[in-house]
């Protein structure tokens, strides 16, 4: 055992101790402290790899009431000193580098902060089957490549002694049960041994295999991760016990060291790449026509498909804000980048659309932003990169990499210019369109639209002569497309969305088409004049299919004066001109090398350089399939080929044969699709290997061997082009009209009608606000109690306000927010799902599930106990549509017995925009929870807001409270049967509310399962299941806070109001006790529980809830707890001297960081907007802010998002909670 102590920080120490030999010194900190906790970070370097999990033991130096992690499972606390963690099913296989974590540990005082951390290697797990029990290949390895949850990657390779010339079987022996298996290059003939043994066979291009076979597969398992011991049928047998030791199992880090050296060796791996990287950091070589001046790159690191990156560039111009284009030599499939936001990414995902984030708009001159960033990808070549920041000046030569772009015409001219001729009755006034180059069944174009009118965001017509299959643009996001396909709907990019007078909207894109007329087109822009009578369309013949031999091949091109200023094009051949560019050989249709490739395949090379060439093949599809290999076959040897969307299987021992296998995202081709891939191919003999065909499975053959019909054809450098169409959406044209817009009262009308409300007067716009419900059971004015402090009444109908400010999707007739209107109604169409509805989490528009379902759990509590009160404010039926809006959406999200859309919303891409979310035109995808992808947290914590719900609405309508426990139900067993984190699922939801674990969520929503049923006199077991978790996770321990995270204090609670059971009783009393003054929990000055700086009156105002639904339970305590209470809401009200409630009071918050707010009503809306000075020009009547810092101070600044963040989980606890104390003084207790 060794010690090795830490740096000390702010007087802390952080002591580590390492069990398992590792000698490297250990780097430790404490990154933060505050008073009453601290948050650790332990990094533990690993000299050996890690291979079937880990346990630590973090023993600390104070009794810690809670400690959060999100990266392990804590299994054990012994009286809240030492906590046992294990690894997670996702994070089981550390093979180099070091054991990192963050942690939060909650202390009841300021003592020394100090914890040891035990690491402990776990041995293999026992499996059922063990080797003995099987035969091996001698000699064989299993490589152990990656592994998740249920799932796992392996490769095997076995020495082969004797050639397999005529096929091979293989048989995949596991020691625990497999409940499928995909297998890359073989023929998977399935389970003969109910999941212990999988047999594979000889695909038709692999059956001749010389020294060695490999084969990678993939399998899922319910049960203990399975060891692997193959067995090549005919081969000669080991016992596997004998071979074990060095064999079985292989580790990442080996796998990872063996690639290292091959790369090193090859002229395209690490090394010369980064020699690369360091030539151009001194002479600002870019990859197209400039980068900015100045800028450099550098690798950081490389592992498999990834590479980790850095771009530094310096500064000479002031700005305020920026975009960047992060250019890379190869497709990317993903960047992960930590300090800006993704906005877009072209469409052959080479360029990667960024803006700066809040803290790092400003840039001054001499300055140096640099930023790193992983880049992952799945094409066989590591791809290198550049940078061009937006208003900094542009230097630099293209590198030798880049593509040469031919001359389409012999003397420059345009193809097709068409000025104002309009294919339909009208289009943007001085528009006019160019082809800049064609190929087969592909036309690259361009528009250029003048823009005389401003705007702040576009939607655009692209519209064709005749129906085009696809178009790629890299400028405009496509919406959608005309049923017969010839027109196309587009909206701007974010960082394009802004366009004034005298500047020109110019794009490109690639129409493929496979109807015989090549399209022309027109563009229409919104918000732009519109011109054309209707006259006729340019035309541009389609060249004839007719080749001619190379010598006497011409392109002419005839323009043609009209009074419409239209070109007229014609080709006399389709596939040449005569320029001075590099020429290239063509095979047509299906003339093959050998005896036979597809029927109808073509080839062409695209461009040709020294030792390479860029090649692309096109293959009609005449029968379906899930599946498909293609032979390649060359002319002359060729060393590598590299390529973005198949995987290179093999090769032959020529090298004049490579095999490719189709990825796991476009193995599906139905008949009438065209598979075309390109690239690159390296050759170092003499001659080009521009002669090629292409032998795709499973579709008819043709050609006899005849010799191979050349054309001559210049070579161009077409962007990357996919191998099918995405799923087009079932809509012909976007939306553009608002639907459910609420009418406006008359003028002159105050925000609120309620007799006996405060008149708020901050400088502000007066929003126009409905204040009749679409029904009443009550009466017409709110019961006012005499001695109030208070108005409660007001406080309950303006936070009811805010969750309608707060609302996506399609607003109803009864919305009182008119300014604010419909917006993503679309929302989960990416999966083919209606997600319309719901809350945004907070100033931005993502729908993030765990906190918007807490919130709905919190606020159906609170109606549960406090209706009284909601009836007295005239708030009942308010009350009821605001949950509704909610649970409606939960139910949408509910689409299968264990699926869950658990958000909507890209993160990174949403906080990079501000504005109105009507004008929101970004990345918007849809995240669902399944079997292989749970999220317990995110479903348990939706079952037990349905399942609260479901109480409310059991006395208005029986049949949709019956809808609600029983999606309750479902959702509860998923969460239940299927474990585990969900941001491990959906990661992009990990950077804003990362979960610390799920058992207080299965505890909470069996316990309100139960009482919901209880309500509607059934009886079930989930009072028991909840008993079960409560003690299985540990949820007697005090907990730091009650919160979208942690519900410990709510279960304590709700089992003590169903059992009445002591031990229940003490751990809520326990919870709440260290809250009350003299406490553990600090105070400020005027009397406000300071728990933490993010959102203190959010964590004051949920335990005041808690404490007034306690009260009613705990007589003993009832006085202290109402009193408790009362005090913090009173704080936000205005004892704490001033209103922490938007549109409320005395002096309240008039700038919350809130977009929507802070747009205007009409006009552009953008960061501008954010960085404003005064106060927003729409109320967010009801929004409770984050709150003030430890001594009362308070910053009204919308860019402030401490003082000034507004949350749906915010205003929850707080509304339930203003309600209770409003029914104190109801029934008379004002004690």
């Amino acid at each position: 055992m060794k010690f090795v102590t830490s740096q000390i920080i702010n007087a802390s120490i952080l002591w580590l101790c390492l069990v398992i030999g590792q000698s490297n010194a250990l780097q430790s900190t404490v990154v933060d402290t505050w008073n009453g906790g601290f948050k650790g970070r332990f990094d533990i370097p690993l000299s050996e790899s890690i291979s079937n999990g880990w346990r630590i033991t973090l023993t600390f130096s104070q009794q810690v009431t809670n400690l959060q992690i999100s990266n392990a499972d804590i299994v054990s606390n012994n009286n809240n000193r030492i906590y046992v963690l294990e690894n997670k099913s996702y994070n089981s296989i550390f093979t180099r580098g070091s054991l990192k974590m963050d942690f939060i540990a909650n202390t009841n005082g300021n003592a020394g902060r100090r914890a040891s951390v035990e690491l402990e290697v776990l041995p293999p797990p026992t499996p059922e089957r063990g080797p003995d029990e099987y035969q091996c290949t001698c000699g064989y390895r299993v490589d152990y490549i990656d592994s998740w949850t249920g799932h796992l990657k392996a490769r095997v390779t076995i020495p082969l002694s004797t050639p397999a010339t005529s096929g091979w079987t293989l048989f995949l022996q596991f020691s625990d049960p497999v409940s499928s298996m995909q297998v890359f290059n073989g023929d998977n003939r399935g389970t003969r041994d109910n999941g212990f043994i999988y047999k594979v066979k000889n695909l038709q291009h692999n059956a001749y295999v010389t020294d060695q076979l490999v084969q990678e597969f993939i399998v899922t398992f319910t049960g203990l991760q399975p060891i692997i011991y193959p067995q090549l049928k005919d081969s000669t047998s080991c016992n596997c016990t004998d071979v074990m030791t060095t064999s079985v199992p292989a580790t990442k880090a080996s796998t990872t060291q063996a690639s290292q050296t091959t790369l090193q060796g090859s002229t395209h791996g690490p090394t010369s790449l980064t020699t690369q990287a360091t030539e151009r950091m001194a002479q600002t070589v870019c990859l197209v026509s400039s980068c900015t001046c100045g800028s450099s790159i550098t690798v950081k690191g490389r592992w498999s498909d990834n590479v980790k990156g850095e771009f530094s560039i310096p500064i000479t111009t002031a700005t305020n804000s920026w975009n960047l284009e992060l250019r890379f030599s190869v497709p990317v499939d993903n960047i992960q980048i930590w300090n800006a936001g993704e906005v877009s990414k072209s469409k052959d995902q080479t360029t990667y659309y960024l803006v700066n984030l809040n803290n790092n708009g400003n840039l001054s001159p001499g300055q140096i932003l640099t930023m790193e960033f992983i880049a992952t990808y799945s094409g066989t070549e590591e791809p290198v990169w550049d940078v061009k920041l937006s208003g900094q000046p542009v230097c630099g030569e293209p590198l030798a990499i880049t593509t040469q772009q031919s001359a389409v015409t012999t003397q420059g001219t345009p193809l097709q210019t068409a000025g104002s001729g309009c294919l339909e009755s009208i289009c943007t006034c001085g528009s006019n369109v160019t082809v800049l180059d064609r190929w087969s069944g592909n036309v690259r174009g361009e528009f250029n639209i003048p823009i005389t009118t401003e705007t702040n965001s576009w939607n655009l017509e692209l519209r064709f002569s005749a129906p085009v299959d696809d178009i790629q643009i890299w400028d405009a996001v496509e919406v959608s497309s005309s049923a017969d396909q010839t027109t196309y709907y587009l909206v701007n990019a974010q960082y394009n969305s802004n366009l004034s007078p005298g500047h020109t909207l110019a794009m490109e894109f690639i129409a493929t088409y496979s109807g015989a007329q090549e399209p022309v087109w027109d563009a229409r822009l919104s918000g732009q004049p519109v011109c054309g009578p209707g006259q006729p369309a340019p035309q541009t013949t389609q060249p004839s299919p007719t080749t001619q031999s190379a010598s006497n091949t011409q392109s002419t091109v005839t323009t043609q004066s009209s009074t419409t200023t239209q070109s007229v094009a014609t080709t006399q051949s389709s596939t040449t001109t005569q320029s001075t560019t590099q020429q290239a050989t063509t095979q047509i249709a299906s003339g093959c090398l050998v005896n036979t490739c597809t029927c109808g395949s073509s080839i062409s090379v695209v461009t040709s350089l020294s030792g390479s060439l860029i090649g692309e093949f096109i293959i009609p599809v005449t029968t379906a399939t899930t599946s498909w290999d293609v032979k390649l076959k060359f002319s002359v040897p060729v060393d590598d080929i590299q390529m973005s969307h198949a995987v290179v299987v093999s090769n032959s021992d020529d090298k004049k044969t490579y095999y490719l296998r189709n990825r796991y995202d476009n193995g599906n081709l139905s008949p009438g699709q065209t598979l075309r891939l390109r690239f690159v191919a390296l050759y170092s003999g003499a001659e080009e290997p521009s002669v090629y065909d292409a032998e795709l499975s499973d579709q008819p053959l043709c050609g006899d061997g005849q010799s191979t019909e050349q054309v001559t054809q210049s070579a161009t450098t077409a962007k990357q082009i996919t191998s099918s169409k995405p799923s087009a959406t079932t809509t012909d044209q976007p939306a553009t009209t608002t639907k459910g817009q609420s009418a406006t009262t008359t003028a002159g009308q105050p925000a609120t009608t309620t007799p006996g409300q405060s008149e708020t007067t901050t400088g502000q716009q007066t929003a126009t606000i409905k204040v009749q419900p679409a029904t009443t059971t009550q009466g017409t004015e709110p019961v006012t109690v005499p001695g109030m402090p208070y108005p409660y009444y007001e406080v309950l109908e303006k936070s009811i306000l805010f969750y309608e400010a707060q609302r996506s999707g399609t607003l109803p007739s009864s919305q009182r927010v008119t300014w604010r209107h419909n917006s993503f109604e679309n929302d989960g169409n990416d999966n083919g799902v209606d997600l319309n509805g719901g809350w945004f989490d907070a100033g931005d528009y993502v729908k993030f599930g765990l906190p918007m379902a807490q919130s709905a759990t919190v606020l159906a509590w609170g109606a549960i106990e406090f209706k009284d009160a909601y009836i007295a404010a005239q708030q009942w039926d308010w009350m009821l549509d605001c949950l509704k809006w909610a649970t409606d959406y939960f139910l949408k999200c509910h689409t299968g017995p264990n699926e869950f859309y658990g958000q909507v919303g890209d993160g990174g891409a949403d906080h990079a925009f501000w504005g109105r979310p009507e004008d929101y035109t970004g990345y918007r995808p849809s995240f669902k929870l399944d079997i292989n992808n749970p999220g317990s947290d995110v479903a348990g914590e939706t079952a037990a807001a349905l399942a609260a719900a479901s109480i409310v609405f059991r006395d208005s309508d029986a049949t949709y409270a019956d809808a609600l426990l029983d999606s309750a139900a479902e959702l509860y067993a998923f969460a239940n049967n299927y474990r585990g984190v969900y941001h491990n699922s959906i990661t992009n939801a990990g950077s804003y509310y990362a979960s610390s674990g799920y058992g207080d969520e299965l505890a909470w929503a069996a316990a309100w399962i139960y009482k919901a049923n209880a309500a509607k006199g059934v009886a079930t077991n989930h009072l028991i299941e909840a008993k079960n978790h409560y003690q299985t996770f540990n949820l007697q321990t005090e907990p730091w806070a009650f919160s979208w995270d942690d519900k410990k204090a709510g279960v304590q609670l709700l089992l003590y109001m169903i059992t009445g059971e002591s031990q229940y009783q003490t751990a809520i009393q326990n919870a709440i006790n260290p809250w009350l003054p003299g406490g553990s929990v600090p105070y400020t000055p005027r009397g406000l529980a300071y728990r933490d700086q993010w959102g203190v009156n959010r964590y004051s105002a949920n335990m005041a809830f808690l404490s007034l639904v306690a009260a009613e339970h705990i007589p003993s305590k009832a006085t202290d707890y109402h009193n408790f209470a009362k005090s913090q809401i009173n704080y936000m009200l205005g004892d704490g001297g001033r209103s922490y409630v938007v549109g409320f009071g005395n002096n309240p918050p008039t700038e919350p960081h809130h977009r929507s707010s802070s747009c205007p009503t009409s006009g552009t809306c953008n960061w501008n907007d954010f960085n404003a000075a005064g106060p927003n020009p729409q109320i967010l009547y009801g929004a409770l802010v984050g709150g003030p810092n430890n001594n009362d101070g308070f910053t009204n600044d919308r860019t402030d998002y401490i003082y000034n963040e507004i949350t749906t989980d915010y205003n929850a606890g707080f509304q339930s909670a203003v309600a209770g104390i409003y029914e104190l003084y109801l029934t008379g207790d004002t004690s």
